[in-house]
C-alpha cells in the first residue's frame, strides 16, 4: 500500500482552473489526484529531458515543432 502525506497548498484561482481542467483531462477522481499525475508527469519530462535532449510534437499536418517548456527546457 502507499503511504501517504498531507500536504497544504495555496492556489490561486488560475491553479485551481488548471486543476480542474487537468482532472477532466486526465480522468482523475479528484484535483489532489490531478495534481500528483501532473507532477509524475513533469518529473518524467524533467528526466527525458536531460542529456540536451529536445522534446518536440508533430501537428497533424505534420509540421515538427519543439516544446519548450519554462524551467525545464533551455529556451534559445
Amino acid at each position: 500500500m502507499v503511504q501517504m502525506r498531507k500536504v497544504t497548498m495555496n492556489l490561486t484561482e488560475r491553479d485551481v482552473k488548471n486543476t480542474e481542467r487537468l482532472r477532466l483531462k486526465l480522468h482523475t477522481r479528484s484535483n489532489a489526484e490531478a495534481v500528483s499525475a501532473a507532477l509524475s508527469i513533469t518529473s518524467s519530462l524533467s528526466d527525458l529531458l536531460g542529456d540536451n535532449k529536445e522534446l518536440i510534437i508533430r501537428n497533424k499536418n505534420g509540421d515538427i515543432e519543439k516544446v519548450i517548456i519554462p524551467g525545464l527546457t533551455e529556451q534559445e
